[in-house]
């Protein structure tokens, strides 16, 4: 099966998701057809592979460097990295050729900074992750709301997606006009405010023995170099359920993030278009956020 000129598909009936029977071409047709939604997510942004070669029954392996191997029309970029001690080449996945390639590779989740090459200490939106670990997913909607809802009284917008997994993601526009220390400053005020709007049920201790089976409000993918699951990527669990950018009227107890798989997805949003396209856009006032929140703090 040819997708490129250097591009292709290797074993296309290779079975990576045995109960449904979704194969290696699955995965790579899904992603050439999402690309247009997805792209602008990914578009400079170094990305971290998750690479399941026989598919999610089998071993998988991340890969933040690229192979010297990689045709010359893949763009890399060479990042310092303060944790392993060295330059990293990451993978730039800017256009469709170079998404089919990486899912060629049996890349089924995609993991991307939150800041792009040329600003990368100034991410382009703040994160805050709902991970229920065990908690039911009624209490992550919960957790959602009274954050939105302080959203909302702050005048910020926010924007929300599935995980692909348990969770919930909320993120809110920054423009790249911030440094990240001030990101996760903010960050970690909102998240104790949400967490004080619904004690019983969520919390920011983030050893699992602490959490006492609450929903973890993670402040903390915000930092240099952190990463989170792209936008539309598609997750190692059955079904193949992706990454789903909601509206927030779609956040009920009845939201099952489950039904947003690699057979649904590109259809819901060919026809209803991207509900989170516009935190790519320009960000919201963070100094005057910060001031707003520290007048709420100290009510």
């Amino acid at each position: 099966m040819l997708l490129h000129r250097d591009v292709v598909v290797t074993n296309p009936k290779k079975v990576f998701w045995p109960d449904e029977g979704y194969t290696k071409a699955d995965l790579v047709a899904y992603y050439d057809r999402i690309a247009p939604f997805m792209l602008p997510y990914l578009k400079d942004r170094p990305v971290v592979l998750t690479r399941y070669p026989d598919g999610i029954k089998g071993k998988s392996f991340f890969q933040k460097d690229a192979p010297e191997w990689v045709p010359p029309w893949i763009r890399t970029e060479r990042v310092y990295s303060k944790d392993a001690g060295r330059d990293i080449d990451y993978f730039i996945v800017n256009d469709r050729e170079s998404l089919r390639y990486v899912a060629n590779l049996g890349t089924i989740p995609l993991h991307m900074w939150g800041s792009r090459i040329g600003s990368l200490e100034r991410p382009d939106w703040l994160v805050l992750d709902l991970d229920p670990k065990g908690a039911p997913f009624t209490d992550v909607v919960k957790v959602a709301h009274a954050l939105h809802r302080l959203l909302e009284e702050l005048a910020l917008p926010s924007y929300v997606k599935t995980s692909g997994a348990t969770g919930l993601h909320i993120l809110l526009p920054l423009g790249a006009r911030y440094d990240g220390e001030i990101v996760r400053t903010f960050a970690r005020l909102l998240a104790m405010l949400g967490v004080e709007a619904e004690p019983d049920i969520s919390t920011i201790a983030r050893p699992l023995r602490s959490r006492d089976g609450k929903v973890y409000v993670d402040w903390g993918q915000n930092g240099h170099g952190q990463t989170i699951v792209a936008p539309f990527a598609v997750r190692p669990l059955p079904a193949a359920p992706v990454s789903c950018p909601l509206r927030w009227a779609e956040v009920t107890a009845r939201l099952e993030p489950g039904r947003f798989t690699i057979k649904t997805a590109p259809a819901r949003f060919e026809k209803q278009g991207d509900p989170m396209a516009p935190v790519l856009g320009a960000g919201i006032d963070l100094v005057a956020a910060l001031q707003g929140l520290e007048r709420r703090l100290g009510r």
